[in-house]
This record gives C-alpha cells, structure tokens and sequence, in this order.
C-alpha cells in the first residue's frame, strides 16, 4: 500500500531549531548513506534522507514538556563510504574526527557497518571511549555470511580499527546470536543484558554500566533492538525486542549513568518501512537522546 507523504510544507529540517557553525554547535550531524554490509536486504542507505526530511515534524519539545529550542545544530551532510566500507571508512572517520569534542556527535547509518569510521573518529575525539552497543545482535562475529565486512562483523570490525578491546563494550538487548559471538562473550567475560532481561528488570542498566562511571561512551543504537511491531522498517527483523516505551527508558537511565558523548542509530530501511513508523521511532531516539543531554525549561515556563 501507498501511503499519502506527510505535508512538510514551510517547516525546516531538526525541528526547525537553531543551526549553527561547527565550531559553536552543541550537536553536530552526519548521515552515512551506506549498506553494501547488508548480509539480507539493502534499504539503509536510503535512511539519512528520510530521518532528516521527516525531522522537520519533530516538535521541538520533548515528552516531557521541556522546550529544546536551546539546542544549536551543525548538520554536515552525508559522508560517502564510497562502494565499501572496507576501503572507504577511513576519510569518513577523518571528516567525524574533526567534530570539536566539546560538541555531541549524532551519526545516522546506514547499515551498522557505519559504526567503523564512527568509533575510529570517537576514540580520536575521547581518548577511554567505551560504546554501548543496543541491538538485537552482538554484531562480533569475524566472519559471517561469507565476508569480514558484513554486518554480522560490524562492532569486531569497529574495535580493531579504533584499537579498541571487546571490554570496552556493553551489549544491551541482544537476542539474535551466532555460535561464536556467544563463545567470545564468554570467554571474555564482556557485559550483556538481554532482551529477555531488560524486560524482566529495567534497572538491570545502572548495573550494566556502573563501570563506565567518568568513561566518554558512544551509545550505537540499532532499531532492530527494537520489535518488528514498533520498527518493521530494517534489514533483520527480529522478534521478542523491546518497545518503543521500553527503549526510551533505557534511554533515559543511560543518559543518567553514563557520559555519552555520541550516538548514533542505524539500520532503518525506508523501503520496508510501513507508515513511516520505524523513521519517526529512530528520530524520537534522536530527540529524546539530545533532551536527556540539553533539557531546557518545561514549554510553558519560556
């Protein structure tokens, strides 16, 4: 089914708030229009235009009531890995690394193998960065469905080439894994928190990353975290994840517990989107994340 596009007409792009230079943005933009890594279904690429044309219907006033009209933005544009993320990721990373640190880094993919230049740029910008990995998979195998580059091998990729060890990584809401992924989350002892358990206890979180206490940490978020019933729009989706309701939670207690630095949200497919349900759940993702960091005063007391 075709469904009528949302009349934009006359409103601009970030919830219309305030642009700025890189130099003087609080938030700093990039899209990743890749998906050659995609091991089932192609689409990501086509995701930053979408997220960034339906951002123009984001209120500038979070769930909470707290105007975020304060917030100055800097959008770069679309970075190109060119035809594969093997041979183009590092001028990527070098265009990222070139984000004042003082600024929050929103990166939209993109398949996950965007998150190679992103972590190779954040540990440039934050020396001790740790990433919290929010996904349906671990995304560590060293090769799967037939490449090293695929998205099965999305954060092993990632970690190498930011020098990064497997420790420095929280793997919240997985529930889709391969035999190997489960023998190096094993054998390393690293922090994992499914799906399952997120559920049963949300304030598993604040235990899962007590030890990043101080720690600059980049949250990656993939929407296939998120049901197929609240994100149907993404390469691999996967059944059991959590709700929108529930992911704006972890949200909230990351952003509490944590010093993030970055984010970004990949994996949302437009072509297999319905309604455009799974773009406008990965920009509330972005806004929420961007309140949690800039809340201004409640709408009514401007």
């Amino acid at each position: 089914m075709n469904w009528p596009a949302m009349d934009l007409r006359g409103l601009a792009p970030w919830a219309g708030l305030s642009t700025a230079s890189l130099e003087d943005a609080q938030v700093v933009v990039a899209g990743i229009p890749y998906d050659g890594s995609a091991a089932y279904r192609r689409g990501a690429a086509l995701a930053p235009a979408a997220i960034r044309r339906l951002s123009a219907a984001m209120p500038p006033v979070d769930e909470r009531g707290r105007w975020l009209g304060g917030i100055r933005v800097c959008d770069l544009g679309d970075l190109s890995m060119g035809r594969s993320v093997e041979t183009g990721w590092e001028a990527v990373a070098d265009r990222l690394a070139e984000v004042p640190p003082a600024a929050f880094l929103t990166v939209i993919g993109g398949d996950h193998c965007s998150e190679v230049p992103i972590l190779a740029a954040e540990v440039r910008r934050h020396p001790g960065l740790a990433v919290v990995w929010v996904d349906a998979h671990p995304d560590l195998d060293d090769v799967s469905r037939g490449g090293r580059w695929t998205c099965g091998c999305a954060l092993r990729r990632a970690l190498e080439v930011a020098g990064m060890e497997p420790e420095t990584a929280v793997f919240l809401g997985c529930r889709d894994f391969d035999p190997e992924e489960v023998e190096l989350i094993r054998s390393r002892g690293l922090t994992l928190v499914t799906a399952a358990e997120l559920a049963a206890d949300p304030a598993i979180v604040e235990r899962a990353v007590r030890d990043l206490a101080g720690r600059p940490v980049h949250l990656s978020f993939d929407i296939d975290v998120l049901d197929p019933a609240f994100a149907p729009g993404t390469e691999i989706a996967s059944a059991g994840g959590l709700s929108t309701r529930q992911a704006l939670t972890l949200l909230n207690r990351l952003a509490s517990g944590c010093r993030l630095v970055g984010l970004d949200v990949c994996e949302v497919s437009p072509p297999l989107d319905q309604a455009d349900i799974t773009v406008l759940a990965a920009l509330k993702v972005v806004f929420e994340t961007w309140a949690c960091l800039f809340p201004g005063p409640a709408d009514g007391d401007r």
